[in-house]
């Protein structure tokens, strides 16, 4: 296996993996506001969060960036939990997925440090850094986009056969992230 390989497929095990229950949730309370017509905003939307990831990650893997991990893992509870909320609260469609995007950027930072530790562990004692960081990030942008398209198809499921608007939909699958954070918190 070569080092892309290497790096990507961390990438995409960092999203895709069951162990990425926070990454799942968060992405799932931020794409739920969207549907396949807007796969351009989607992307958009996904492309923010890896890039504030990546940025988070270059930070703290040179150095520029100290973490408290327990912290991070409370604060990543807490982005999540704010996203589900914001769902539940803002009726307007145009102005929540613009809430989103924001969303998407700021916390992104926050999940960038939650990996941190670890994937500075893997690359110690390389010369470049550099690359395995961006490869990680091409491999979390290509799941989160697989996520994305998983998670409208669930919704647009979910919707067809036993909800009747997409309201019901953010409020139900919102209750049931907001009640799994809490648990988490408590």
């Amino acid at each position: 296996m070569t080092d892309f390989q290497l790096y990507f497929k961390l990438g995409l095990d960092h999203i895709l993996s069951w162990s990425s229950t926070d990454h799942i949730l968060f992405l799932i309370a931020l794409i739920m506001v969207f549907n396949f017509k807007d796969w351009r905003k989607l992307l958009t939307l996904v492309s923010l969060f890896t890039l504030a990831h990546t940025v988070s990650l270059f930070l703290s893997v040179f150095g520029y960036i100290k973490i408290n991990e327990n912290l991070i893992e409370t604060l990543i509870l807490w982005t999540i939990l704010i996203t589900a909320l914001s769902n539940i609260l803002w009726k307007n469609q145009h102005v929540l997925t613009r809430i989103h995007y924001y969303f998407s950027f700021f916390f992104g930072l926050i999940h960038g440090l939650g990996f941190a530790t670890d994937f500075k562990m893997m690359i110690t004692g390389q010369s470049h850094k550099i690359l395995p960081v961006l490869e990680f990030a091409l491999g979390i942008e290509t799941a989160q986009i697989i996520l994305g398209i998983l998670i409208l198809i669930i919704l647009a499921v979910l919707q067809k056969i036993w909800l009747k608007n997409m309201r019901e939909v953010y409020i139900l699958t919102s209750g049931l992230i907001i009640g799994y954070v809490f648990a988490l918190l408590s």
